[in-house]
């Protein structure tokens, strides 16, 4: 094998062993999860299942941390809008990532 093409690979090998996982950018909804957000648990799993059907289409996952509470309250609607979805998904979505981020 060319040595470049090794090299290549390495470098992409070590970028996806850095990159977060599906289970750090859409946390499993857990009973505390909802119990702590008093959202139930199926509108809970109803808004991770939108939030990776649809978020990752048009742009990388965003850790529900790295957006404070405020924004979301800001960025999900815009981004729902992009994306032509429901308002229930909207809303889900919102309610799933807020309670997602570590307290």
């Amino acid at each position: 094998m060319k040595r470049w093409v090794y090299q290549l690979s390495l470098g992409l090998l070590a970028i996806t062993a850095c990159s977060p996982t599906l289970e750090q950018m859409a946390p499993p909804v857990s009973p505390a999860m909802a119990a702590n957000s008093k959202v139930s648990e199926r509108n809970l799993q109803l808004g991770r299942a939108a939030y990776i059907a649809h978020c990752g289409r048009c742009h990388e996952y965003q850790l529900p941390d790295s957006v404070s509470d405020e924004d979301w309250h800001i960025v999900v609607p815009g981004m729902a809008w992009n994306a032509s979805l429901s308002k229930q998904d909207e809303i889900a979505i919102r309610q799933y990532l807020i309670a997602a981020k570590s307290k």
